[in-house]
């Protein structure tokens, strides 16, 4: 999942040719949330630490990008691994009790994911019911399908997919603490055929794991080799409740799980919350604008941005040159 980032990081960006994949996770506007003491005091102390670094530091230099961030995170989190190597960070958010990766940087980001002001999220409450089925498909933390499992009701069910298996235990430990609905959980990758591939994970961020090296490998990674099926012989989408909302968040590989989700897609016509990425794309092979022929061919004509997700526009006209999140329907 993307964010938008204000333009004072999106200079220091253009600094420079290999950016870290984690660069964003160290802006202000990611870390703010740091400053709220009912916050910052649910996680160990280490954690505390690197809050406490975090708001002095934006509050004495005025500057956007937290600099001496990356090594200091890596120090506490190798630090707190070495003694709870299976624990994960616990934090009680306003209407969400999380579990989070304490070794991975994007911890930071699923907060602000949760909370109100997050808009891509948010349009899940105008859009889902109960009794509806809710698809996360590239969970991470999940953190899609935790706001979904509150909306659904006890006849709902969310199916959450994530090949990284602390993340996909974290996920469980969340929807075990939130879900009002039946959840399952897939820890696996999703393509066109069933087999196994080998997932790239950079060391800085969960969030840019795929199986595209030009994407997920630029940087120091780990490679783990997971199971990969075709969602239409994965799951018994023939008894699916309500209507279906399928988010779709696989870094490059958007195009294959369409096509391993035909006869799912083409019989029960889900909404879609997919992520736009031209340069995972790019590195998948595809493009923007196969992509979105396969999205016509499949019955989708037209989309929305997720601000804004009542005025429809034909799917033809996306601009697919842009990262972010838009609702195909």
């Amino acid at each position: 999942m993307i964010t938008n980032l204000p333009n004072q990081f999106d200079h220091h960006a253009n600094a420079s040719d290999r950016l870290q994949p984690d660069d964003w996770l160290y802006d202000r506007a990611v870390l703010q949330w740091l400053s709220n003491s009912t916050l910052t005091t649910q996680l160990p102390l280490p954690y505390q630490i690197f809050g406490w670094y975090s708001h002095l530091y934006f509050q004495l230099t005025k500057q956007n990008y937290l600099k001496g961030g990356r090594g200091l995170f890596r120090f506490i989190s190798k630090v707190f691994s070495r003694f709870y190597p299976d624990r994960d960070l616990e934090l009680e958010l306003t209407n969400y009790r999380v579990f989070l990766n304490p070794t991975d940087m994007r911890l930071f980001q699923v907060v602000n994911e949760l909370s109100e002001r997050d808009t891509d999220i948010a349009v899940l409450s105008h859009l889902l019911k109960e009794g509806d089925t809710f698809l996360d498909v590239g969970a991470n933390h999940g953190s899609f399908a935790i706001v979904a499992s509150k909306l659904l009701g006890a006849d709902g069910l969310v199916i959450a997919v994530e090949p990284q298996p602390r993340l996909a235990k974290a996920i469980a430990k969340s929807l075990s603490a939130n879900a009002l609905c039946k959840f399952h959980i897939y820890n696996l990758a999703v393509g066109d055929r069933d087999g196994e591939i080998e997932l790239l994970v950079p060391i800085g961020t969960s969030g840019s794991a795929g199986i595209f090296p030009e994407h997920s490998a630029t940087h120091d990674h780990n490679a783990i080799k997971v199971p990969l099926r075709r969602f239409d012989q994965l799951v018994d989408w023939q008894n699916f409740t309500g209507r279906v909302m399928l988010k779709l968040d696989v870094e490059g590989s958007e195009c294959v799980f369409l096509e391993g989700a035909r006869q799912m897609i083409t019989s029960l016509k889900p909404k879609l919350i997919i992520e736009v990425h031209p340069n995972s794309l790019k590195a998948a092979g595809a493009t923007g604008d196969r992509l979105k022929q396969l999205l016509l061919e499949l019955g989708y004509k037209h989309y929305a941005e997720l601000h804004e997700w009542d005025l429809l526009y034909p799917l033809e006209n996306l601009n697919t040159s842009q990262q972010r999140n838009v609702m195909i329907v």
